[in-house]
This record gives C-alpha cells, structure tokens and sequence, in this order.
C-alpha cells in the first residue's frame, strides 16, 4: 500500500466497523546520525521507518493508536482492536467532535530542502568541520551528534480533511571539553542548509572549553544572570509545554489559573508560531485538520492563551489554537521576541552576576507554584562590571519560574534557533535571544 492510501484506508475502514468519526495520519521518514566522540566519528546510523497514528470515536469514547505494521491485515486488526474496546471505556468528559473540513492551508517557507536526504558522507564531512573548529578554538576533545531527516506525512479525517506535507531537518550538538571538569557546548538547526553551521557550533563549544580551563569553586546566593540562548532555550521550551491546556488542567503547569495576569516582566513576549519559516516544527496543519497560525501565549508580561485542541478548547470554553496532538495539545515553535540591546550592552547591565550557558537535568519540586532547580553546566563565568573575569563551577540554580520571568530586566536583539538534548518538555524548537534577570538563586552542594 503506498503511503498516501494508507490514512483513507484507516479512517474508511473505521467507519466501516462502526465508529463516528476516525482520523488518521501515515508518515514516512527517514533519518541519518552521526556520533562522534573524542574528535572521532563513531556510529553512523539510518534509519527508514513508516507508520501510522489512529483516533477513533465511538459514543463519545476516544480511543488512539499507533502501528507499523501497515498491512491490509495489520491495519484491519488494529481497526477491530480498538473499536472492540470503545465499549469499555468511559465517555469523555469533554468530548469533541472533529473539525469539519475542507480547509486551505498556506505554503510555509524554506520546509524542505532537497539537499538533506542527499547528504550521504557529506554529513560527516559536517561533523569533521565542526570537530576541527572546536580544536582550532582552544578545546581538546569534541562530541556530539548530526541528526538530519526527510519526513512526508498524510491526514485524513471523517470531518473532510485531506492534507499533506513534507519537511527536512538538521540538528548538530557538540560538546567539547579542554580538561578536568572544563566544558563548551554548542549548536546548529534548521530545515534546509542555510541556517546550518556546523563550523559556528564547534567553535562556539571550543571557546568555552577554553575559558573554562580554570574553574573556581561557585559560591551560593542571588545574582543578576545572563542566560545564553541554549540556557534560554531550556526554559521557555518549559513555558512552551507547560501553555498546553492538557497539562494544564493535569496539574503540571505553574500557568494553571494565571489567565490574564502579569506573570513576566513588560518586555516578554513568547508565541508559538506553527507557520514560522524554517521552524523545525513549522507545519500547515495540526493532528485534526486545523489550519495552523501564531497563538501568543504572553505579551507584555501576561499570560494570554493556552495552547488548545478541540478537546482541550471545549473544556475551557474556547477555540482550538490548532495545536492537537490529539491527546495533548503542543507548541510547535516557541518564539521569544528579542530585545532592544547588543550583546555588548546586554553585559555592561550587570555589574556583579554570572553568565550561564547552559542548564541541564531541570528539575521541579513543584510544578503548580513553579519551583525548580537545574544543573549549570558548558560554560559559566563571572561577571564584573560588564566584563567577564572568571570561570565557575559547582553551581545548581534554585529559583521559580514565574520569578524569574518577572525580573527579566532586558532582552539581546538577535534571537537564533535552538534545539538540543535538555529540552525536557518536546518542543522542536525554541527561537531566543540573550535574557537578562535579576537575584536569580544558586546553591553549591552540601558535602
């Protein structure tokens, strides 16, 4: 079956056997990776996968799968499974029905670039390049991988919605160490080959190995911090998860009941944009059919909207954002409006803080209210008048995040494209400049 019957075949063979409604979504991707660890390459991997996603509803049950085995058998059987078991579920509490259909979707720019599945022994060409500008820049051992994929789906609907699309991506991360416990981290994605830069992200990480050479031991307390944008990007990636209305209404989201309120500081504005050119997860339409488009979740420091699909949307009273997930409504492509300031000027604000490149292995000890700590790690430095003047290690950063959108006093004006390992929450990309907050709280550990 090729892979466009394959989402009719399921939401006709659904009807058939009895449901209300049916959607179904086949996707074809293919994916290469390149490892690379102690400035070698170690693993090259492809990877060629099909499969199939399926929401039934029956009687106002909800039921959803997923398959790879995409036989008429195998998907028939599926079909029968889940149709067998809408009699023992439970209506849902806030049932929906699909979107009715057709709709026009735009054309999102810079999507897919036949360059990226042709890639071949070019992407370790990539990773070489990336490995050799780490070294040039001062540091002694780089890792990290390339990830690039060619992916086409399909959706069809009982509610008349028949869509398609294609998108490619690249992703490198490399982390590069110069000894003992110094460390850089840098990286580099995008949907084509115009934003990627593999020689960029190694020398980014190389230079902070370098300058992390002579580590001094962090001591606790508040500080004005700069956060880099791969650190930035870990928490609004958090902001991007915790606006889905399903994790809202779970119990996981310091946003829950602060609709309307000032929760940032006047210069915060974060939206989540599904038709942003080059988005990694940038796409016309969401799971049901909606056409997508740019919800802002805060302006000018209050929280405006959740992110919703028609599950979520009934629940609240609302519209869908066109961010289904089926189950659990998702950002696509967080963006943080950027600043007014250099980089340059950004540091000259801080008189007595620290730089922070990354955080890693967040953690809460309570989501409703916000309070989390993380480890700092690839880069953090003294600042002192403006200037940095020492690297530091050994500090994890205790703080809330609602406070520390607060205090966000300034924002860079270059906002750059990020995705890496520690962002938690799933979100493809977080697109964000330099932040500025104050009396951000560190702890050392305790012996």
């Amino acid at each position: 079956m090729e892979l466009e019957e394959i989402s009719p075949f399921i939401v006709d063979g659904g009807l058939r056997l009895g449901a209300d409604e049916v959607a179904a979504m086949a996707i074809h991707n293919t994916s290469r990776q390149v490892r690379f660890a102690n400035n070698e390459v170690t693993v090259t991997e492809t990877w060629d996968e099909v499969r199939a996603g399926m929401l039934l509803k029956k009687d106002q049950r909800v039921l959803t799968a997923s398959i790879s085995e995409l036989s008429t058998e195998g998907i028939q059987k599926a079909l029968k499974d889940l149709v067998g078991m809408a009699d023992l579920m439970a209506a849902h509490k806030n049932y929906a029905p699909l979107p009715q259909g057709p709709f026009r979707y735009q054309t999102i720019q810079g999507l897919y670039d036949d360059r990226i599945p042709k890639l071949q022994e070019k992407s370790v060409d990539y990773v070489e390049s990336a490995i050799n500008s780490a070294l040039d820049s001062g540091g002694k051992r780089a890792a990290g991988t390339l990830l690039a994929t060619d992916s086409e789906s399909f959706l069809t609907t009982s509610g008349n919605v028949q869509a398609n699309g294609k998108k490619t991506t690249i992703n490198m991360v490399v982390r590069c160490l110069s000894n003992g416990e110094s460390s850089g981290m840098g990286v580099t994605c995008g949907t084509t080959l115009g934003d990627f830069d593999p020689e960029e992200a190694g020398r980014e990480a190389g230079r902070l190995a370098k300058m992390s050479e002579r580590l001094k031991p962090g001591r606790s307390g508040s500080y004005d911090v700069i956060l880099g944008r791969i650190a930035s990007a870990g928490l609004f990636d958090i902001i991007g998860g915790m606006s889905s209305a399903f994790y809202v209404d779970s119990g996981f989201s310091c946003l829950a009941g602060k609709l309307g309120e000032k929760i940032g500081c006047d210069e915060i504005v974060v939206y989540d944009d599904a038709t942003a050119t080059e988005g990694l997860g940038s796409t016309p339409f969401d799971d049901e059919g909606c056409p997508t488009g740019r919800t802002t979740i805060i302006e000018d420091g209050i929280l405006r909207s959740y992110l919703h699909n028609s599950f979520t949307a009934r629940k609240h009273q609302t519209k869908s954002t066109a961010n289904a997930g089926w189950i659990n409504p998702r950002a696509s492509n967080i963006i943080v409006k950027e600043g007014r300031l250099s980089e340059d000027e950004l540091f000259k604000g801080v008189k007595d803080g620290l730089y922070v490149h990354n955080l890693t292995y967040i953690r809460f000890q309570d989501y409703r209210k916000g309070d989390f700590s993380a480890s700092t790690r690839d880069g953090v430095f003294r600042i002192e008048d403006g200037e940095i003047t020492e690297a530091v290690k050994g500090l994890r950063l205790s703080d809330n995040l609602i406070r520390m959108l607060r205090d966000i006093t300034s924002l860079s004006k270059e906002a750059k494209q990020i995705s890496h390992w520690w962002m938690g929450f799933g979100t493809p990309s977080v697109k964000t400049p330099l932040i500025h907050v104050k009396n951000v709280g560190f702890t050392v550990p305790t012996k």
